[in-house]
């Protein structure tokens, strides 16, 4: 957080971008199954551009837009452009029904989806029984918008600024201000010594909560680089280590969600 700006003014967009010119090329978010990688600056331009493409496509100030994902990366890109275009991202739980899905997305009314191509079937599924009326895919799918397209769209297009008051990312209990995310950000930061140097692996699962978005948005306001590993094995983890660097990992263990050294 800039110095002298307080918490009411600060949007999550700014806190966690607003210095990714200066990472540069630095890797921001490393898709280890889909082998994509974010640099600080590749992020910055594509969230830029993909919310000022959402607002072309009819995203109004304080819409929600669910992210239904497998990777940690693409949650992250996905809610920040749906933050930055003044909507509310809304994570859902990449394991959950069509059913409770369509629910959830009804729920808080949402009118746009994020997805990946393996899960753009059951995504247009739940179209089909609630509001959403566009499915986002990172990657070409039948029926879908091609984030790439979201991004060419939005070039050029300034976005609108959202104010620190109002909602950023809803969940399932709630809805929570730009100001509350970031206090929840906060709060983590007490606990978990991560610095600018650490490259963090994580492995929990996107069960639709803020753990996933409140850490991950801990490492980009660090300027720290994220590894998204769904699902990765002990001998993954080592490789990992060894290959990428990996100085923190965010794993699950015996049921408990933990942030530990490596």
């Amino acid at each position: 957080m800039a110095s002298g700006s307080s918490p009411a003014t600060v949007t999550v967009s700014d806190a966690l971008l607003g210095r990714a010119a200066e990472h540069g090329d630095r890797p921001a978010l490393v898709d280890l199954t889909g082998g994509e990688v974010h640099s600080y600056r590749r992020l910055g331009r594509s969230v830029g551009c993909a919310a000022a493409g959402l607002v072309r496509r009819g995203m109004r100030s304080g819409q929600v837009c669910g992210v239904y994902v497998h990777s940690a990366s693409a949650q992250a890109v996905a809610m920040l452009a749906v933050i930055a275009a003044g909507g509310v991202a809304l994570p859902v739980s990449a394991s959950s029904g069509v059913t409770a899905m369509a629910a959830l997305l009804t729920h808080h009314d949402a009118r746009s989806l994020f997805t990946t191509p393996d899960l753009v079937e059951a995504a247009a599924e739940v179209a089909g029984c609630s509001r959403v009326r566009q499915v986002i895919s990172f990657g070409p799918a039948p029926g879908a918008v091609d984030f790439a397209d979201l991004v060419a769209l939005g070039e050029g297009t300034p976005r609108r600024p959202a104010p620190a008051g109002d909602a950023a990312v809803a969940t399932g209990g709630g809805v929570l201000t730009h100001a509350e995310f970031l206090a929840g950000v906060h709060t983590l930061d007490r606990t978990v010594d991560l610095v600018a140097d650490d490259v963090v692996l994580v492995a929990w699962p996107l069960d639709g909560g803020c753990d996933v978005p409140v850490l991950v948005s801990l490492a980009l306001m660090r300027g720290a680089t994220v590894i998204a590993a769904p699902g990765i094995t002990r001998q993954g983890l080592r490789r990992a280590v060894a290959e990428l660097g990996v100085t923190l990992a965010a794993l699950v263990d015996e049921d408990r969600k933990v942030v530990t050294r490596v």
